[in-house]
């Protein structure tokens, strides 16, 4: 079974009470992100090794990623003994967890389309950042997020790849994705920079703080490496047996700031 995805677009118009109405045909996620709304661009969703389901969504700079335990329609409570979980990446990298002690809510799926393969819902959390502060997301809502969609990797080698670096965005003009026996290696490259992104071979759907033994991101400009000091990857799908793999990072070297990365790869 594939896990990569993408969204699927509908000529709909729906309202939604309390947040900003949808006012486009995309798949999205939005929500009010303490005084803020959040609205992603479009909204990608995986199964779960575990058979569950995640949903991310993204904007310029900031991840909203809801994972439930289970694929059914119902109400998913979230906390830091439960099986599913909410978190928010800001645009400083800074991540709130529902994973976390003080934390909770809940993911509700109202609606699952068999034939489309796309599910819609609400949710609403607090998630913390440990020892600082607690982030308040309510009206929270996802719509028409789509599953089980065949990749196109375009015209750009292994898939696509993309990245802002210090809010200057990055579009490699060389993409590659390889199989080194121990790791993934993913990068994107023009003629002065790159991106390096290193996974485990077997890594499952999940966040992974960096920095973490086996993981490893990268930015080199003119030869010269800088590893990252903190960030996150983020693997949203990955299909071992097509070799195909699809997250999200963000990091923060010694003098730059890499955020929005987005990859959806053929490894080889």
């Amino acid at each position: 079974m594939k896990y990569l995805v993408l969204p699927l677009f509908l000529a709909v118009i729906i309202g939604f009470s309390g947040c900003e109405n949808i006012e486009d045909n995309s798949s999205v996620i939005q929500a009010q992100v303490d005084t803020l709304f959040f609205k992603s661009f479009g909204a990608a969703g995986a199964q779960t090794q575990e058979g569950g389901l995640i949903f991310q969504g993204l904007t310029d700079n900031e991840i909203l990623t809801l994972s439930t335990s289970g694929v059914e329609l119902g109400t998913y409570d979230l906390g830091p003994d439960k099986n599913s979980y909410a978190l928010f990446e800001n645009a400083n990298g800074v991540i709130y967890s529902t994973l976390e002690e003080g934390s909770g809510g809940e993911i509700n799926i109202t609606d699952r389309c068999g034939s489309c393969g796309s599910y819609s819902g609400n949710f609403r959390f607090f998630a913390v950042r440990p020892g600082l502060d607690t982030l308040y997301v309510t009206n929270g809502i996802f719509y028409n997020v789509a599953f089980d969609v065949t990749v196109d990797d375009g015209n750009n080698g292994s898939g696509s790849f993309s990245a802002q670096i210090d809010e200057v965005p990055f579009s490699p003009v060389s993409i590659t994705a390889v199989d080194s026996g121990n790791s993934i290696l993913i990068s994107g490259a023009t003629a002065s920079n790159s991106i390096l992104i290193r996974l485990p071979l077997e890594v499952a759907v999940g966040n992974y703080p960096l920095p973490m033994t086996g993981f490893q991101a990268s930015y080199i400009l003119e030869g010269a490496t800088e590893d990252a000091q903190e960030g996150n990857i983020s693997v949203i799908s990955h299909d071992q047996a097509a070799k195909t793999i699809r997250g999200t990072f963000s990091f923060q070297t010694e003098n730059y700031s890499i955020t929005a990365g987005q990859f959806n790869v053929t490894y080889e």
